[in-house]
């Protein structure tokens, strides 16, 4: 009996060091990303980008998955290492595991932003804007998401003459 407690607890401790090493290896990374004067390499941020959706996918019901999930699609979208599609599957994820995480909305709007000026596509962006009113019609931005889903497609310039009068 004394064997089996010993082997639980060496185990537990096991994994509960593994969540700090994955830890550290994300907040290294993060330092080779975001550091003042630190030149920008594609690897160090593609690295960064697959270290938190690995604690993510390894570590689902730990409270800073989700955020490490938004700090991804942060990362995937500001300095677009990966291409759009990136931005696309982490918002994705977020939007499936943590419906009701505080930034999956902001999330779903990033990701209709995404098909919109990134790749061009307007009716996924649409799609994406419509999920995001139906999943959160009281949010802040709803407002704005029906702003956006009226005047998509329309050019720069004739937003600015409509509002000009």
């Amino acid at each position: 009996m004394k064997r089996i407690f010993l082997s639980l607890f060496v185990a537990l401790m096991l994994l509960s060091c593994g969540d700090k090493i994955r830890v550290k290896k994300i907040k290294k990374l993060e330092s080779k990303v975001f550091a003042k004067g630190v030149e920008l390499k594609e690897e160090n941020v593609i690295n960064l980008v697959d270290a938190y959706l690995l604690y993510a996918e390894q570590n689902p019901d730990d409270a800073k998955s989700p955020d490490f999930l938004f700090k991804a699609l942060d990362v995937a979208v500001g300095i677009n290492a990966e291409g759009p599609q990136k931005a696309i599957e982490v918002a994705d994820i977020l939007i499936e595991k943590y419906p009701d995480f505080e930034m999956t909305p902001m999330a779903t709007y990033i990701k209709g932003f995404v098909y919109e000026s990134v790749v061009g596509d307007l009716d996924k962006a649409k799609a994406v804007y419509l999920q995001f009113l139906e999943m959160y019609p009281d949010n802040p931005m709803a407002e704005e998401v029906r702003t956006v889903v009226d005047n998509l497609g329309i050019p720069l310039e004739e937003l600015i003459k409509t509002f000009e009068q």
